[in-house]
């Protein structure tokens, strides 16, 4: 009887240790955390460390929108432009905003307010860092937009991360983009301060108002016109001397 009850004891101490739960150790709060980061905080430790980079803060005044969608930087209240890579310009909009004290680790322009940012860290915590593979700069979805009309008082001049002169800001954020050779042919009317009449294909959002120039001018009746793109300049009219001459040509 002694040996029935031993056994029946036994067989229920057993079987309530294989049916009570295992201990779980509890996970720890870097562990936890890691779990929850989304993939742009993630980016965040990236590949390399950028601490040896020098260090810059500013409040964002403005995205700089492209005329095909989305954003390739944003400019601080002082006026910097900062630039981030074609990869990470779809995780910048979603990170910062308007109104936001960043943190940033880049390289700055030796005289131009530019900033070429490897990494962001927004107020909240959150950040990106560039993985430095090179992308298109437009990706082949990316149409142009109807035609845009767009005048107001130059803010500032628009450069690129070359440092080289590509359109103009105005006062009221939008932004008209002309290439750094046009650029260059007009200087004279991308002077902050004077007022500027433009017009061009583009986009409008949310997150800003940009157009590639087809013609810009101090007033609507005084355009002129702008090769947009990686288009020639016009050539000479049908009919003239010079329009059977191929240029370069007679160096030949």
């Amino acid at each position: 009887m002694r040996y029935l009850l031993s056994l029946s004891a036994a067989l229920l101490v057993s079987s309530v240790a294989v049916a009570a739960p295992a201990h779980k150790t509890p996970a720890s709060k870097a562990e936890s955390f890691s779990a929850r980061q989304t993939h742009t905080e993630k980016q965040a430790d990236g590949v390399y460390d950028l601490s040896g980079l020098p260090s810059f803060s500013g409040k964002v005044a403005q995205f700089l929108p492209s005329p095909h969608g989305g954003v390739f930087g944003l400019v601080l209240e002082d006026g910097t432009q900062v630039f981030v890579s074609p990869e990470q310009t779809h995780a910048l909009a979603g990170l910062v905003k308007p109104g936001d004290i960043i943190s940033i680790r880049g390289l700055k322009g030796r005289t131009l307010p530019i900033i070429r940012a490897f990494g962001i860290t927004s107020p909240r915590g959150r950040g990106m860092q560039d993985n430095f593979i090179a992308m298109p700069v437009h990706s082949t979805e990316m149409i142009a937009g109807p035609d845009l009309v767009l005048h107001g008082e130059i803010w500032q001049q628009l450069y690129n991360a070359n440092g080289e002169l590509s359109g103009v800001i105005l006062k009221d954020h939008s932004v008209i983009c002309i290439t750094p050779r046009e650029a260059a042919r007009v200087a004279n009317l991308l002077t902050p301060g004077q007022m500027l009449y433009a017009v061009g294909t583009g986009s409008s959002g949310e997150l800003g108002t940009a157009i590639d120039a087809r013609e810009i001018g101090t007033s609507a009746e005084k355009m002129v016109g702008i090769a947009v793109g990686d288009a020639p300049p016009p050539g000479p009219p049908a009919g003239s001397p010079a329009y059977d001459i191929i240029p370069g040509a007679e160096e030949h």
